[in-house]
């Protein structure tokens, strides 16, 4: 099938007001030996916690200063008595970096003062892990697991394997915010269609950062406009909000927003290895800014439109966690900047690689979520600007993309084995995102790579009695994510200065 008409009869699908079917109407997974797993899971989110403390404590130079908390949070403090902010003008933190976010997330920040530095990191980290649990448990969710012991301990096991994923490390170490507004996005999105309030949360993180407004495209490709509504509601409030308690702030980032986001560029050049976006990869690429703008939007135009396709046709088949997954990939590879750390959706893709391995009879998903992890796991590492092991450097949480040189533009002198390894986040996930999306848009719908469940009643159910998975569906009737009638659980900057870390 040529690429043309695989386009064309997918927009033909998507392009219709006729109403979807209802997401969030059933839940009919469940895990056997519940209660088992729940075993399991408990002393590991313990054992992760424990070490990740030991680790912490250990390595206070690189684990407590939380850079990026630290600009917030001096951000915050410019306020004087009037109200008159600085915040678009100067740089804060203990890097001198500016703040770029909008002045409702400035807001928040203010609201946090009285905590505050000490105590500010230790909101910032309680709830960016409570965050992990979260994602974790929202994204069983998704894939149509009932709320029971064994979703809890599915939830608490993968919570100990994710937090050792570099993007989740480093958003620890930085002080990020990036946890949390992926939590509030994907519980928001595993909410059921029926809920007035759903896209409330997407709105409200679109309002803290600009990133996740790309939601709302796909709750309105999706067909879900009241949730859309909804979003688009939130997010003008927070501006609005904005405009009231922080006049000036917002009247300077609204009128200068891409002057203002440029001002990254000045501090920590977009080129930098921890740079992990396709307009990354072209600055590191090509030494000519007006042909990096061109390619770079063209490139994000196919993928967008490649990716938002797919991941519509997936939610309207009920496969609403690959839905989510493919549009939170899209909003990293096409966002001018994308740290390292932003990559936080490696966790429900996880979740959703961790289901096909359990699900399925075939030895090739685990291979996959085992390499998954080995390739974005947090390795401890003493690797200076050159890639290479070094005595002197602190022992870091490194991943493996991270074996190149970088800083001071050694990236524009990569080899091709260097160019590929220091590029490797992004290429993995133009790649994945890619041949995913054009296996839905071509309808083979991933039928064989569908698993069989083979799940057994769980006698440790918390909401009534399961019945056993799969007991009456006909062979091949489990989907990659979850099913139309499941329902889940109704309830920046990188290291140059920021991607070395400390030493490097």
């Amino acid at each position: 099938m040529s690429f043309h008409h695989v386009l064309v009869s997918s927009c033909r699908e998507l392009l219709t007001l006729a109403p979807r079917t209802p997401y969030g109407t059933k839940r009919d997974k469940t895990f056997g030996r519940g209660r088992l797993l729940l075993l399991v899971g408990v002393p590991a989110a313990l054992l992760t916690l424990g070490l990740w403390t030991w680790w912490s404590l250990t390595q206070t130079d690189i684990f407590w200063k939380m850079f990026d908390l630290s600009v917030y949070h001096n951000a915050a403090e410019s306020v004087d008595d009037r109200g008159q902010y600085i915040l678009y003008e100067r740089s804060f933190g203990i890097w001198q970096l500016p703040f770029i976010y909008p002045p409702f997330s400035a807001y928040i920040f203010v609201k946090l003062l009285p905590l505050g530095f000490a105590g500010l990191k230790w909101f910032m980290t309680v709830s960016s892990l409570v965050s992990i649990l979260a994602v974790c448990w929202a994204s069983w969710g998704m894939l149509g697991y009932r709320r029971s012991w064994g979703r809890l301990g599915a939830a608490l096991t993968t919570f100990a394997v994710v937090v050792w994923l570099e993007p989740v490390s480093w958003t620890l170490i930085w002080g990020q915010v990036n946890l949390a507004l992926l939590a509030i996005v994907l519980l928001d999105l595993a909410q059921p269609d029926a809920r007035w309030w759903k896209g409330i949360g997407v709105g409200l993180a679109a309002g803290f950062k600009l990133t996740p407004a790309i939601f709302i495209v796909y709750l309105v490709m999706t067909r879900r406009f009241k949730a859309a509504v909804a979003a688009v509601a939130a997010f003008f409030a927070t501006v609005a909000f904005g405009w009231i308690v922080l006049p000036n702030a917002s009247r300077t980032y609204w009128t200068n927003l891409s002057e203002i986001s440029g001002r990254v560029d000045s501090e920590l050049s977009v080129g930098t290895l921890n740079n992990q976006s396709i307009k990354g990869m072209l600055t590191r690429l090509i030494d000519n800014e007006s042909v990096v703008g061109v390619v770079w939007l063209i490139l994000c135009a196919a993928i967008v439109i490649l990716g938002l396709l797919a991941a519509a046709k997936a939610s309207l088949a009920g496969r609403e966690l690959l839905g989510v997954v493919i549009v939170g990939s899209l909003s990293l590879l096409v966002s001018p900047i994308s740290w390292s750390h932003h990559w936080v959706w490696v966790i429900p893709a996880f979740v959703l690689l961790a289901h096909m391995a359990f699900t399925s009879r075939r030895k090739l998903w685990w291979f996959a979520t085992a390499g998954f992890f080995v390739f974005y796991a947090s390795w401890p590492m003493k690797i200076n600007a050159l890639g290479e092991w070094d005595e002197r450097v602190p022992l870091q949480p490194f991943g493996l993309m991270w074996l190149v040189p970088r800083d001071e533009d050694r990236e524009s002198h990569w080899n091709v084995w260097q160019f590929f390894v220091g590029n490797s986040y992004l290429l993995a996930g133009i790649v994945l995102t890619v041949v995913v999306s054009w296996l839905i848009l071509k309808n083979t719908s991933l039928t064989s790579l569908e698993p069989v469940e083979i799940s057994t009643p769980d006698s440790g159910a918390v909401e009534g009695t399961p019945e056993p998975v799969g007991a009456a569906a006909p062979a091949g009737a489990a989907s990659v994510g979850s099913s139309a009638s499941s329902e889940p659980d109704g309830t920046d900057e990188g290291a140059g200065r920021k991607g070395v870390g400390i030493g490097g």
